[in-house]
């Protein structure tokens, strides 16, 4: 019975690591892709020059930038990094974060 019992524990020994590893493991593509997009609509909706244009307009200059800005290359290099090195907490704080300084807070 006591043999039993410390296989049981074991085995949840094991299973709390690997939930705590994948919650707060490295991120995913996805999640990168997800969190660095959410800065850069931070950042790009602050920008001055989009108030003077029609909500469609907006947008299509929004979109316009953010194509822009993902094909340079320190946005790959930033989402190499990603995915090398953040973890899944911080992109979890990211995610929540109201303004760029906060989103960028998480990773300090």
């Amino acid at each position: 019975m006591l043999r039993i019992a410390m296989i049981v524990s074991r085995a949840l020994s094991t299973a709390s690591l690997a939930l705590l590893f994948a919650c707060n493991g490295k991120g995913t593509t996805a999640e990168c892709t997800q969190a660095l997009d959410k800065y850069l609509d931070m950042t790009i909706a602050g920008e001055a020059t989009l108030a003077d244009l029609s909500p469609e307009q907006e947008r299509a200059a929004r979109e316009m930038k953010k194509a822009l800005r993902k094909n340079e290359p320190s946005y790959r290099r930033v989402t190499e990094q990603c995915e090398s090195t953040v973890t899944k907490r911080e992109l979890r704080c990211a995610m929540k974060a109201p303004t760029p300084e906060t989103w960028q807070a998480c990773f300090d």
